[in-house]
Formats: C-alpha cells, structure tokens, sequence
C-alpha cells in the first residue's frame, strides 16, 4: 500500500468495521423493521404527542403542552444548532440501538488514541466500554440520552488530556466538539459527573504542574479550557438558558412552603437517595449476579424456584410463568434492570494497572473511582454523601445517585488498557510485569474463589420484598427458600465464572511476557475474552425478546379504549383524570387527551405540591379548577375503563364573584381544601397591585370563553359589563407567557396556587396568551453563532496538519506527562 494515509488509517477503519459487524449482529432485529420495546419511549411519545402533531402538521416549533401535568413547557427535538445536525445525520446512517454501542466504542477508541494505544488495543477497550451492561440496560429501558451523554464523555476527557499535554488546537476541536454533543443530549446529571471527573483531573494536573514548575502551562491550559467550555456550551445555549429558566420553577428549584424551604433548593435527601448501591453490591461489576441480577431475572426448569412450585402443585405453566420474571435481586434498591457489570476481564486489568501505571493519569483515576463508589454508597455511606449533598454546589439537584458508576465505566478498562498497553509495547520489565501480575491474578483470583466457596455461607440473601413473596403462598415460607437457594446458587456460579475470565486473562499476558504467544494472539485471545466476558451478560438484559414491529408496538402502546373512543368525540378542550393508571407516572394518556398527569421528572414545583395536597386524594374543588370534564375508571364488573362525565367541571375560564388575598404559599395552597373556585379566587398579596382599585359588580350578561386554541396562544373573549376578575384553567409559568388585551400588554397573576387570573376591563375583549420565552428565542441566535465560531475552530483543526505537512514540518507529539 503506498498512500501513507490508507496504511496508516486502516487499521482503525478494520477496527470500526468488526466493531460495526458486531453490533450488527447483535441488534440484527432492526434490520427486519422492529424497534426496542422501550417503557420510557413509549411514555415519551405519549407525553409529546400534542407538540409533535403541531411541529409535523404546521412545522412550529411547539415549546408548551397542555397535555401532560395540565401544561408545562417541552423543550425536545428543538435545537438549532451544529450538534442537531450532526445527530440528524448520524441516525440517518445507523439504527439507534446500533448507533448508540458505536459512539461509546469511538469515544472510548479516541481517548485511548491519545495515548499512542495501537489500535488493536483501543478495539479491545472501545468493546469494554461500549459492552459494559449499564449501556444495554440503559438501551431497553429507553434511557436514550443517558446512553448518548454517556458514549461523549471519554472524548471529552480526551480533548481536555491533548490540552494538558500543550497539544492545543487539536484539543480545542475534540474537546469542543465532544462537550457540545455531550450537552446537546440534555442529560444534566451524566454532564455533572463529567464535569467532577475534570475537575478531579485539573487538581491532580496542577499538583503535578507545580512539581515540575509548568505552572504557566497550567494557566494557559485552564485559559483554553475555558474556552472550549464557552464553544461547547455556546452552541446549546438554548437548551442550557430554558433548562435553567425551568429548572427554578420544577421541584429541584425549592419551594415557596414553610416546611419545605427549610430544605433548601434540591430535592428530598430521602427521595434522591432511594436508589443507593448497597455496600456489598460493588461486587457487581466483577461478578454480574453477585446480588442476584436484575429485580425479574429468568431462571430454568432446573431452578429451586420452579421446582418448588411444582412440588406444591402449582400449574406447571404458572410456575414457568413465574420463573421467567424471578425476584432474584436481593440488594437494597426499589428496583434495578440489573447489575452494573463492567467485566472481569476489565477489573482484572484495572488492578493489575494499579501496579503498572505510573504518574497523575493513574491517581486521577483512583480518586475518581474511589469517588464514584462512594458517592454510588449513598445512604449506605450518609455522612460522605451529606458533604456532597449539602455543601457541594449542585449535587443535591439529582437523584439515582448510583448513576456516578457511569464514571466507572471509563476509568476501570482505561487504566487496564493502558497497563495492556505498556505490556504489549515493551515499555516494562518483565521482572516487574510477572510480580504485578501475580499480585493481580492473586487478588482478583481469590476475591472470585472465595465467594464462590465461602461466599453463600455469609450472606442469608434475603431481599425487602419476600415479605410479599410469603403472603403469596398463605404464608408459607417455601417459595422464598427456593428463591434464596437460587440467589445462593447465582452468587457461586457467576464467582466461578468471574475466576475463569481471571485466570484466561492472567494466563495469556504470563504466556505472552515469556515468549510463549506473540502480541497478534494476546490481541485475539483478549478479543474473545472480552465478547464471551460481556456478551452473554448483555444479552441476558437486551435480547431479540425486547424487539417488536413498530405497527405491534404502537398498537399495544397506543390503542385507544372504549373510553378513549368516547371521550375523543368531544372536540372542546377539557381534561382528563384516568384513575385506571397512576396518573402521575403515565404518559399514554397524554396521547389520547389532555391529561392532569403525564410522565416527566421535572414537574412543575408547585404542580407537584399541588398534588401531594389535593389531587392525589381526590380533592373536588381542586379538580374541578383543573376543568377536569372526563374521569376514566375501572368498570366494577369487568375491571374495563370506563368514561365519567364530571357536570361540575370549572371550564376553560370563569369569572369569579369574589378574591381572596393571602399572605403567603402556605395560606395559598391551605385555602384550597374547601373553596369555591367558580365563586372566589385565591391570590397571593405579592400580587395585590395589579388589583388595585377593583370593585367586583356582577351582571348577567358577563361571559368569557376560550375563542381559540393552540398550545402556545390561547385567545378568549369577554363581554362585561364592569371590571371583573378572570380566572383561566392553565398554569402559571413565569417567566415565558405573556398577556395582551386587545393586543396591548396587560399583566396577569397567579391565583388557586397553579392558575392564571387576569383583571378585564369592562366591554368585550380579546384576551390572549402567548407563550414566548426570551430563553428560547433569543438563546438560538446566540447558540447558531456559536455553531458557526464552531464550525470554523473544527476546519481549522482539519487544514492546519495538511498545511504542516505541506511546509515539511512533522506532527507534534503528545507529552508523557503535564
């Protein structure tokens, strides 16, 4: 091969390719038309439905809908930037799933680049990460922009790594380019975590920096960063401008009640620590059932579980029934797909890079690792995880802090690479290597020998909920003894398993530093490792069971009931309260009608006050204000929902007799339990000015209604005969709706806690709503400009080496160290 350029760049394309291969494979249901049965997708879908019909009908960009949580803003698919397009373009070309695995391989594959990995190695590390089953899990659960933040931040670290090392330009553009999809993906949480593992790394950069005296180093390093930062964030400013705006009215933004504002802004310590990883399930990541897999694991005919049921005559098709969906889980969290594990074959070479690796890249990983398990501890681990809580900015805004392991999922196979790395290259002395590595297959060997020997001696894998197991069979204590034994026999299985991954892997690298294999068969046999490691495991949790044609999907997810049919053939706007469901973690309903539930993690604050206090227990008055004209309930003889006129439905807008002025949230939200909203509005006195001078005179003739309806212009008209007070069934969000009386400007108010009132002045009026947040309008000019800035940075990171390499001068190498 003559062209320099192919030679040199195809082996990452043959790496790539197999990769692809793979993964096609392995999703190869998507290419006979089916897609993932999804549970969030589908809420999802149901939840935009309203704003995806408008965006495809009239090609608006829709921001608000009223069909979730009786209103609130959306902000999905609504990006008009570079990382759109690239995002476009990259789901043009692969299926999702596929799509998905593949950037984490490539993300993966570029940070271990930077590290002159050859690319054999960076194939095996790339397959690591992207195998690893927190990605799959994530996959089937519809987790998707997890999964795309997730897969961007090891190019990141990668481009923040060729800054460190002075290798400026190119950094700029990976690191730019990386961040900006990184963010576009909107997981807040996952970015949160990226941003500790940088700044983790700053720290132990500078006191590496300040030993070696390149403190000027550092500050134009940091000053670059800052740059990449503002180019990355520039492009999303959208998304990061509304998301903040938002973010303050959700229930992460505190709260205006007594009790709960003594809390602070955040959320509930007890609610954001439910999901903590328990002590001992840390295990997982190097033996996958350790904790018994995922809360509904299948077991066989051969199991205790289904032999026990059988024995006590349970049909033999119920008792296979069963066992396809065990509660093998016996960890502490409410419930798990299953276990985050990262392979034995990675932790196997993490440890033994903690004897090989040298330097502040290995201490950085350490603390970052040790962090992440830490903080994954939770309420397991309460007074480490009160410092972050409390006092680390931020940190208390999410909740499922076993999240943090994605962390993991980076550091374990780079430090395990770059130990393979040093091995394969010759960097070490095999004197060195031999000890290391018998440090390493003695540690991890005898972790995985003793638990599966002594391990089920010292657990009694009993799990919170076999409680429920037992009231199942009468009280008897058979089925969970069987269960037990399963969990009992998972524990030693999988150990034994784990040891065989170990000593393959110690094996091969003993082998190969004394001349017994060469470098080609290291790479093939720690190729298949790795695949027959993770594989299986994957597949246990994501398999072709979890595709279904889209036509069966959507007509599963979304067929409409006898009382969908009914209700839908009222054409005005109402909404509807489907008992049938929890209304508060249901978005199909969403897609039929305008719902007073939905399925969204950041509701409204107030919403959600409002329906711990009122609508979670039925509250009439409340309900009613909420023009609640439909209930669905089950049927009293066949269980089938059923549609329920409600006649005392408040309507779209009504004018009230009389207000109410109250001091406070408290009082606000008290005077609610009992009121008459079509007779009195309750008002906080912050706004008593715009009511100044307001003397209500009933006349008979006095009506509003809603004239017209869109999403995010409501226009109503009223004739009075006086000034009167309007109340409006729609939420009250601020900043971004504004008000106009025969389009003028006029203010509008808060009042029944979550509504909109208006003083109208007398004659007929029309009165409009407009939904227009200067966060969404004027933060995408500012994210297409810094799109362009971009764009620009990136082909000169392109034509630079060309235009070097045309004035003779070689490529710069990356340092060793800062």
């Amino acid at each position: 091969m003559n062209n320099p350029f192919l030679k040199k760049a195809l082996p990452h394309l043959i790496a790539f390719f197999v990769f692809i291969l793979l993964m096609s494979i392995y999703f190869s249901p998507v290419f006979t038309g089916k897609s993932l049965v999804q549970t969030d997708v589908i809420q999802f879908e149901g939840a935009l439905k309203e704003t995806r019909d408008y965006e495809k009908n009239t090609g608006e960009a829709i921001l608000w809908s009223n069909s979730t949580f009786s209103g609130m803003p959306v902000w999905a698919g609504l990006d008009d930037n570079i990382f759109f397009y690239i995002h476009r373009g990259l789901k043009a070309i692969f299926a999702e799933p596929i799509l998905l695995c593949l950037l984490g391989f490539a993300g993966f594959y570029i940070l271990l680049s930077i590290f002159n990995v050859p690319p054999w190695l960076c194939f095996i590390g790339g397959s690591l990460y992207a195998l690893a089953t927190f990605n799959p899990q994530s996959i089937v659960a519809g987790h998707i922009n997890k999964v795309y933040a997730m897969a961007y931040m090891a190019p990141v670290l990668a481009g923040v790594l060729l800054i460190i090392r002075q290798r400026f330009l190119a950094g700029i553009g990976v690191a730019a380019l990386a961040l900006g999809m990184q963010i576009f993906y909107g997981h807040i949480q996952i970015s949160y975590y990226l941003f500790l593992m940088i700044i983790v790394l700053a720290v132990v950069s500078a006191i590496y920096a300040f030993k070696q005296n390149r403190v000027r180093q550092l500050f134009v390093a940091g000053g670059i960063l800052i740059l990449v930062a503002l180019l990355g964030m520039g492009g999303n400013t959208t998304k990061l401008w509304t998301l903040r705006e938002y973010g303050e009215s959700t229930i992460r933004g505190g709260s205006e009640l007594t009790a709960k504002a003594a809390q602070g802004t955040g959320l509930d310590k007890e609610y954001a620590l439910s999901y903590s990883y328990g002590i001992w399930e840390i295990f997982n990541t190097f033996i996958p059932r350790f904790m018994g897999g995922g809360s509904a694991e299948p077991l066989d005919e051969s199991s205790e579980t289904y032999q026990a049921l059988v024995s006590h005559n349970v049909p033999q098709q119920q008792a296979q029934a069963f066992v396809e969906r065990t509660p093998t889980y016996w960890g502490d969290q409410p419930f798990t797909v299953g276990p985050v594990y990262l392979g034995a074959v990675s932790i196997f070479l993490f440890v033994l890079g903690l004897f090989l690796i040298k330097g502040y890249i290995k201490w950085w990983i350490v603390i970052v690792s040790a962090l992440a398990v830490l903080l994954a501890w939770g309420r397991h681990l309460e007074w480490f995880t009160d410092i972050f809580f409390y006092y680390v900015p931020l940190y208390n805004k999410f909740r499922t802090v076993t999240m943090i392991l994605a962390t993991l999922q980076i550091t374990v196979p780079l430090l395990g690479i770059l130990a393979l790395k040093k091995i394969v290259m010759g960097e070490l002395e095999n004197k060195e290597i031999l000890k290391s590595l018998k440090y390493a297959a003695g540690i991890c060997g005898g972790i995985a020998l003793f638990f599966g020997l002594l391990g089920p001696s010292f657990f009694d894998f009993s799990a919170p909920n076999d409680a429920q197991l037992t009231q199942m069979v009468g009280g008897a204590t058979w089925l969970t003894e069987a269960i037990r034994d399963d969990r009992a026999s998972m524990m030693r299985i999988d150990s034994f398993r784990t040891l065989i991954f170990v000593l393959f892997s110690a094996g091969t690298i003993y082998f190969f530093v004394t001349g017994k294999i060469k470098a080609t068969y290291l790479f093939l046999i720690f190729s298949g490792l790795v695949f027959f490691d993770l594989w299986p495991i994957d597949k246990k949790y994501l398999n072709n069971d979890d595709f279904q044609s889209r036509e069966r999907l959507e007509q599963q997810a979304f067929t409409p009931t006898a009382a969908d049919r009914s209700i839908t053939q009222d054409t005005s706007y109402y909404r509807v309260y489907n008992l049938t469901q929890n209304p508060f973690n249901d978005g199909v309903t969403s897609y039929f009608h305008k719902s007073i539930g939905g399925y969204s993690a950041i509701k409204l604050g107030r919403y959600q006050e409002l329906i711990e206090a009122y609508i979670s227990k039925n509250n009439r008055p409340v309900l009613n204000m909420l023009n609640i004209k439909y209930f669905i309930t089950a049927d009293q003889q066949n269980n089938a929902p059923v549609a329920r006129r409600n006649a005392d439905a408040a309507g779209n807008a009504w004018l009230v007799d009389d207000y109410q002025l109250v001091e406070n949230a408290d009082a606000e939200l008290a005077a609610l339990e009992s009121f008459k909203p079509r007779q009195t509005a309750i008002i906080d006195k912050r706004f008593a000015d715009q009511l100044e001078g307001l003397t209500i005179q009933k006349s008979p003739g006095d009506t509003i209604w809603l004239a017209s309806y869109h999403p995010m212009k409501m226009v109503y008209q009223s004739k009075t005969a006086a000034d009167r007070l309007a109340v409006f069934s729609e939420i009250y969000y601020q900043p971004g709706w504004n008000s106009f009386i025969d389009g003028e400007p006029a203010p509008h108010m808060r009042a029944d806690y979550v509504l909109r009132a208006m003083k109208i002045p007398a004659g007929d009026h029309t009165i409009e709503f407009r939904f227009e947040p200067n966060s969404f309008f004027v933060g995408t000019k500012i994210s297409i400009a810094s799109s362009i800035v971009l764009v620009i940075v990136l082909l000169l990171v392109i034509i630079k080496p060309i235009l070097d390499k045309r004035k003779g001068k070689t490529e710069e190498k990356p340092e060793v160290l800062f």
